[in-house]
């Protein structure tokens, strides 16, 4: 044990982030920890193909910013770095549509629409939304099959993290915080927000939140991963109450390291807390953890599926961000458009030049999969093989409002050699679907409009797997600690000053991305901690 802080904050994205920047400005001692690498704008790769600095795969020596994790029965994208998942994510900030709020998840407990208003605008201030103001002609087809549904008037352009510039602000400066902030430059309408954006456009939170933290004084420590959380007998003389132990997460032959803290938050996302607080349950940290840690998982019900074109686009026409619209399906169901930028095909490998009926059995999907090759072997070797990926592939980014979880656990399993990790478990009464009826209804109707045929993803075709890019709760939030993980301040049930503020304890599915909520319900809770002293 060498430093002392006040606040440890396990975990840099969303979360992690707006806790760090409100509590160094209470006047708070925090240190950030985060497994991932810190990026500096060159340091992303110009594609993906440079995968060594787009995955994260340790084994592999890839230390990039995009996990995948392929659970038993789910297959989960997440973030890794400094940032979190800022780093990959679209830059789509979009508030939850007011009848989502009227559903009961964001109604228990709390009226959540109504507590979270004044945070979801401070959050917007801080994370510079802006309405994207270049729409395609993708989008001009998406807008076709929303006035083929009967759903015209929910068609807009999205809300996103990114500077486009303006007259009162020359570029080189900085256009959010009076010159606080780090000089920015305007988006380049390259696509690639999702590979990194290497032009300074994009509102991560080392642009805003983090930056800003560590000017407030916060340290943040990259590659540090943290393996367990111990809370002590007796807060000690100079009231410190929890021990962290981290190792390198980079450097596998590196020592352990313990470091103290009066209080701890952790911002790991879904897979990162729940692990981390399986793990210090198990080893005796956390005995008090509720029973309820793991449950009531959700994928804010999506399913990735696309559209694969006989004719490619011209990249100068499609040029603009990685989502530029969404549109309202039907009352549970929104959509949006997704574009990598030129020559970023490495995930076309995720794809599957199929796209089967949204009830059909996992017999029914892999014949469909095998099909496709043998009927046509031009669409399989334009998905997998030949050049312009990017511009003959459209993917379909499908979620829902719908109820539906899943249930992870700890416990040993026989494709992780004996080692103990994270085990999914479907839920008979709310299953999280494999495909979206809606989902598979748009993909086909845009299809035909534009010239092509739907295709979907990997897992979801050949395995029947769910697959998601937002993966939220498992830390519930309630009252007692026999219904939630956290009370309804974020503090978890029977360790006082250990908070988790993260995508783990979103309430529901909000059925649009949840990262602006996210950095809501973080402000949230940051306000609800009293200055130091």
């Amino acid at each position: 044990m060498t430093t002392t802080y006040d606040f440890i904050i396990i975990g840099s994205g969303f979360g992690g982030s707006v806790m760090a920047l409100r509590l160094a400005r209470k006047g708070y001692r925090v240190l950030v920890l985060e497994k991932g690498r810190r990026f500096n704008d060159p340091d992303f790769p110009p594609t993906n193909w440079r995968f060594w600095k787009y995955l994260w795969l340790p084994a592999a020596r890839c230390f990039g910013i995009l996990q995948i994790s392929a659970l038993n029965g789910l297959w989960i994208l997440h973030g890794a770095g400094v940032g979190g998942g800022s780093l990959v994510y679209a830059g789509v900030l979009e508030v939850p549509d007011p009848s989502t709020f009227r559903q009961a998840p964001w109604r228990r407990w709390r009226d959540w629409g109504a507590v979270l208003k004044p945070h979801y605008r401070t959050a917007r201030q801080m994370l510079g939304v802006a309405r994207n103001p270049h729409l395609n002609p993708v989008d001009e087809a998406l807008r076709w099959v929303a006035r083929e549904l009967g759903r015209e008037d929910t068609f807009r352009a999205v809300d996103v993290g990114v500077w486009f510039g303006d007259d009162r602000t020359p570029p080189g400066t900085d256009p959010f915080f009076q010159g606080q902030g780090p000089p920015r430059y305007p988006c380049t309408l390259c696509r690639n927000c999702m590979v990194g954006c290497r032009d300074n456009a994009k509102n991560t939170l080392v642009k805003n939140y983090l930056y800003l933290a560590e000017r407030a004084g916060a340290e943040v420590r990259a590659e540090t991963e943290a393996l367990l959380i111990r809370q002590l007998p007796q807060p000690t003389a100079e009231g410190l109450r929890y021990e962290v132990v981290t190792r390198s997460s980079t450097r596998p032959w590196a020592g352990r390291r313990t470091w103290a803290a009066r209080h701890v938050v952790v911002s790991a996302g879904v897979l990162g807390t729940l692990s981390l607080l399986f793990r210090s349950r198990e080893q005796g940290g956390l005995p008090h953890l509720s029973p309820v840690l793991g449950k009531r998982v959700r994928t804010n019900s999506e399913e990735l599926n696309g559209v694969l074109l006989d004719r490619p686009l011209d990249p100068e026409a499609i040029r603009g961000v990685a989502i530029t619209s969404i549109f309202h399906a039907d009352e549970e169901t929104r959509v949006e458009p997704v574009r990598f930028g030129q020559g970023s095909s490495l995930l076309r490998f995720l794809a599957a030049p199929a796209l089967p009926p949204p009830h059909a059995s996992s017999w029914q999907r892999r014949r469909a999969f095998l099909a496709a090759f043998i009927r046509r072997p031009l669409d399989a070797l334009r998905l997998y093989v030949l050049p312009g990926w990017t511009e003959r592939t459209i993917i379909l980014l499908i979620m829902q409002t719908t109820e539906n979880e899943v249930h992870m656990t700890w416990r040993s399993a026989w494709w992780r050699l004996g080692r103990k990790g994270l085990v999914v478990h479907q839920d008979p009464e709310h299953p999280v679907p494999v495909t979206v009826p809606m989902g598979y209804e748009v993909a086909r109707r845009l299809a035909r409009h534009l010239g092509g045929r739907p295709v979907g993803a990997l897992a979801t075709t050949l395995l029947a797997v769910p697959m998601t890019a937002h993966i939220l709760g498992g830390c519930p939030m309630a009252p007692t600690r026999e219904e939630g993980v956290v009370d309804l301040q974020g503090q978890v049930h029977g360790h006082p000053g250990l908070y988790v503020v993260d995508g783990s304890i979103v309430p529901g599915n909000p059925g649009v991305n949840p990262s602006l909520t996210i950095a809501a319900l973080a402000e949230y809770v940051a306000a609800n901690i009293p200055p130091r002293g």
